[in-house]
């Protein structure tokens, strides 16, 4: 009877991570494709960048909505929705005849892939509980870091054979094979009572999310100065405001913000976040200094990036077994020791770094990651209300899109700035961008010292807690 019940609880954690993994492989496929889709509809690639833009705007914008929603309505049926919603809006990004109608589709996709993202870790963290938990979610974040991986490679062997429309293929198949499977095995929980949603406040938060993103998404193009941004801010403060008055008032809120008198639910939030800042400083520079610096190709510089999947992998598979013998905040720490240590070995980059120093940084962060991560989702998620792991997920998910999207933008905000200033200084082009990129990975390290400060304290109040029973 045991042994039926854990290959149950096994095969509900394989479909919900595999949401989990179609979310992020999509997300990490797409890239390759736009100067193809450019040519082919004959458009702008400033217009065609919404193709990516919009699909992360809509989907972290949507994140915390989805989560409520795990928590009041049927939990099988809005994970299958969001496996068919992902699988149409792949199909018609196959059948689209203009480039409208292809950004269009993705966002429709978009909303399938937020549904699947903002609820993975509820339903494993439902399912599951003590050891078997922290190995599920370690697992679980070991398949996204693989959809990270494989997500660049895979893209550009679809494209070779079947064009860009090729891309969107294994979106279908998986969409739909595993909204079938859902329907199946993932548990039908009925939520007693009559169903309410805040409908008004959900418009109130996407208006203050949606133009939150947009700053941190174009502020890169519209200046900090500019009436776009200005317009952007005060519409996201506006709109915070009003959602969080409302949301203290009614009864059934959107968020509930009770959440956060917790201090491991903020510490271990906030924690992600910054560690995403401070992970993406050298995700979205790297290949840059690779291929300008090192002169290496674009395959060599995709596996020097492959030490840091790897051992993300490895270690998040074995942070499982680990937290069985180790509390997670103690290896969060940890964790964060090892970005830091990465960081700071990358920030000493120049023209003529070794390659086994490339490897073993990326080995550092890599091993890191795979420990942070699954330990600080573990955390946040068990700190919550069992009655309330969708929004929990849901806002956890939506701190993790926002690190990264802080981390892309102001990256290449400070490498910019850096490498126009040594450019001014009469250093040539070559040596501004080694410079400036050493500098944007100080800036890394900086925020990795300070996700490793919001860990230690996570640990410390996880530490009280636990001795307080």
């Amino acid at each position: 009877m045991e042994h039926n019940r854990e290959q149950i609880q096994w095969l509900i954690f394989l479909v919900s991570a595999t949401g989990g993994f179609l979310a992020m492989l999509d997300s990490n496929t797409v890239n390759v494709a736009l100067y193809e889709i450019a040519k082919d509809f004959n458009a702008d690639m400033s217009l065609v960048q919404w193709v990516v833009t919009g699909y992360i705007l809509i989907l972290s914008s949507f994140l915390m909505l989805f989560g409520k929603l795990n928590d009041v309505v049927d939990r099988r049926m809005l994970y299958t929705s969001g496996f068919f919603v992902f699988a149409l809006g792949s199909i018609l990004n196959i059948c689209s005849f203009n480039l409208f109608m292809l950004i269009a589709c993705r966002l429709l996709q978009s909303l399938g892939a937020s549904i699947l993202l903002s609820n993975n870790y509820a339903i494993i963290t439902s399912v599951f509980k003590g050891k078997k938990r922290a190995r599920a979610i370690g697992f679980s974040s070991a398949m996204m870091a693989f959809a990270g991986m494989t997500g660049p490679s895979l893209g550009g062997f679809l494209m070779h054979y079947a064009g860009w429309r090729g891309i969107f293929i294994p979106g279908v198949i998986i969409g739909l094979l595993g909204a079938i499977l859902s329907l199946r095995i993932i548990p039908s929980i009925k939520h007693k009572g009559h169903f309410v949603f805040d409908y008004q406040g959900m418009i109130y938060l996407f208006i203050s999310t949606f133009s939150m993103l947009m700053i941190i998404s174009k502020i890169h193009d519209w200046g900090l100065k500019s009436q776009n941004t200005l317009i952007a801010f005060i519409l996201m403060v506006l709109f915070g405001i009003i959602f969080y008055i409302r949301e203290r008032k009614i009864n059934f809120p959107i968020v509930d913000f009770d959440l956060f008198k917790s201090q491991i639910f903020t510490y271990g939030n906030f924690a992600m976040l910054i560690s995403y800042f401070a992970l993406f400083s050298n995700a979205v520079m790297f290949p840059y200094y690779a291929q300008v610096v090192l002169g290496a190709s674009a395959l060599k510089a995709g596996l020097l990036i492959a030490p840091f999947s790897a051992c993300f992998m490895v270690a998040a598979i074995f942070n499982g077994k680990l937290s069985n013998k180790y509390s997670s905040g103690l290896l969060m720490t940890y964790g964060a020791v090892f970005i830091v240590l990465g960081l700071l070995l990358f920030s000493t980059c120049d023209s003529n770094m070794d390659i086994m120093k490339i490897i073993l940084a990326q080995m550092l962060m890599g091993t890191g990651s795979g420990m942070y991560q699954p330990s600080a989702n573990l955390i946040v998620m068990t700190s919550a209300p069992i009655k309330e792991t969708g929004m929990a997920s849901g806002i956890l998910a939506m701190f993790r899109n926002t690190g990264m999207l802080l981390g892309i933008m102001i990256s290449l905000a400070i490498f910019d700035f850096r490498k126009a200033f040594y450019i001014k200084k009469g250093l040539s082009d070559f040596n501004s961008f080694t410079e400036a990129y050493g500098e944007v990975l100080l800036a890394g390290a900086f925020f990795a010292v300070l996700c490793l400060f919001l860990s230690y304290k996570t640990y410390i109040e996880k530490r009280k807690m636990n001795e307080n029973y």
